[in-house]
Parts: structure tokens; sequence; C-alpha cells
């Protein structure tokens, strides 16, 4: 609606949203033409479970199994191709306002990016990708929200063709 201060309050509320950008929207349109429901069928399942847990589950729980780091994807719209290859090919484009990354300057120079899973008066927890780290707050000199996601780009580069039909076949 063009009003600053709405704006402000539903990302606080929300999250953050952003548009595509074009190598992304190129990215999704060209994995949708190679993903159709019959192809998708046709999924190593097994396979599909070993990549989600290989690349997938450090961050993401599924059925009970993995972190929650960012989302769980067990009541996710999965069976929407068009969810699954927006949120795994452009991660940044839509971040929930309880997955926001920080970035944490503090007074001895270290650098942490997190998203806050913890906090009260005198501390703070940012979860890592890799582990829970519990800062003092009064060693905080900067503390700065991202409009990014703590899931990287590119996760699918490294996949081929098949591991990526085993991936969303098992999503």
């Amino acid at each position: 609606f063009n009003d600053e201060n709405l704006t402000r309050e539903l990302t606080e509320l929300w999250g953050d949203v952003r548009v595509t950008a074009e190598d992304k929207k190129l990215l999704i349109e060209k994995l949708r033409k190679e993903l159709p429901s019959n192809e998708l069928a046709a999924s190593d399942l097994i396979n599909g479970r070993a990549i989600f847990q290989k690349n997938c589950a450090n961050c993401h729980v599924l059925y009970g199994a993995g972190r929650k780091i960012g989302p769980d994807l067990t009541g996710s719209n999965r069976k929407n191709i068009d969810y699954l290859l927006e949120n795994i090919a452009d991660p940044s484009a839509s971040v929930g306002a309880d997955f926001r990354t920080m970035v944490a300057l503090l007074d001895d120079g270290r650098v942490i990016n997190g998203v806050i899973s913890e906090k009260n008066d005198r501390t703070l927890t940012l979860q890592t990708a890799q582990e829970p780290v519990t800062l003092d707050r009064q060693s905080i000199t900067t503390l700065k929200q991202t409009p990014n996601s703590l899931m990287p780009d590119g996760l699918l580069q490294n996949l081929t063709r098949e591991q990526i039909r085993d991936l969303f076949g098992y999503l």
C-alpha cells in the first residue's frame, strides 16, 4: 500500500520478502521443466533421504529428524513443486521473522552470524550453522539484521540432475 510504517510493521512481524533475481528465476524455470511429476515419481526416495540428511538436515527438521535452525519442513507446502523450487533456489527471497540472520560484531573483533534462539537482559544466543553461541550483551558492539537467510545460495550446484530429482522426490 506504499505505507512505510505498515511495511516496517509487517516486516517485523512476518519477515522479509523480496523479488527473486532474474538468474534465480531462470534456474527455477529450468528445474521446473526438468522435474515434471512423472520424473519425480521415478525418484529414488532412499537416495533422496540420504541427500536431505547430508545437505539439509543440519538446519531443517523433517519428520522429527534434523536440527531446527531453519524452519521445520514437516508441515510445509512440500507437495507444491513451485514452493520447493522457490525456497531452495532463492532461500533469501522470503525469510520468516524467526529465521532472520543477525550479525554480531564483538568487542574482541570477532563476527558471529546466526539466528537468535534465546535472549534475556544479559545474554543473547545466536544459533550458527554449527552450534549455539551465547554472547554477553555487553561484549556486542554492533548487532545488525541482514536480509539474507542462513541457508546459502547454490545448494543444488554440486548435485547431479538425478540427485536433484531424488531430493525433490523425497521432499
